[in-house]
């Protein structure tokens, strides 16, 4: 796995004064498409990616000049979020497994059950554990098998891989219907104002978006 930065490469093709300019054309072409494919092959690079080709979206890479340029923009919220999600579960207890079990990722507020390397480049991610202990694990306030702040470790670990990324900590509210059993309403007299009877209980979650 690549280190998940925007991926830069210069490939550099010396005219052959023997071949005419489709020919040179199509061998750019070919020479940035295996060049593309081999650092999604090798996990360099996210398998999704939009085109420039001369400066244009969307055009096909046969149609660059015999001089031209080919650009491939990758979109690694995917990798990011399959990085972070990870993390998250190799650190989290295991003496029941049902915390561990519980980490969801949510775009743009809605559960995301599909392939991570389909998340849309311009998504909002939201990596939570919706158990209702799990802000008294993540901030030390229970005895636990593995130190606290499992977030705000995957939010280090991300950002140092990902540096094209914007990735927080928060402390959010969790809508109904995204996970079984939250929000998780608060019971009982706490002597800080967020946390009182009645209350929705809020979750560290870790959020991962493209920078603006």
């Amino acid at each position: 796995m690549g280190n998940g930065a925007s991926v830069a490469r210069s490939i550099r093709l010396f005219a052959d004064r023997t071949l005419s300019p489709a020919a040179l054309s199509a061998r750019l072409a070919a020479t940035a498409i295996k060049a593309r494919d081999d650092l999604v092959r090798k996990g360099d690079a996210a398998p999704h990616w939009t085109t420039r080709v001369d400066g244009r979206t969307g055009v096909p890479e046969t149609q660059v000049r015999p001089d031209g340029a080919i650009m491939y923009r990758f979109n690694v919220l995917g990798l990011a979020a399959t990085f972070a999600l990870t993390y998250c579960i190799g650190r989290s207890p295991v003496r029941s497994g049902r915390y561990r079990k519980a980490w969801l990722v949510a775009v743009d507020g809605r559960p995301w059950t599909a392939d991570l390397n389909d998340i849309p480049p311009a998504a909002s991610v939201m990596i939570v554990n919706p158990m209702p202990y799990a802000r008294k694990i993540d901030v030390g306030a229970m005895r636990m098998s593995v130190p606290p702040g499992i977030v705000e470790g995957a939010r280090q670990v991300t950002r140092r891989r990902f540096p094209t990324l914007d990735v927080q900590r928060a402390f959010v509210s969790i809508p109904p219907g995204l996970a079984s059993g939250a929000p998780y309403i608060i019971k009982g007299s706490h002597r800080r104002k967020d946390r009182s009877a009645g209350r929705a209980l809020t979750y560290p979650a870790l959020i991962i978006s493209e920078r603006v």
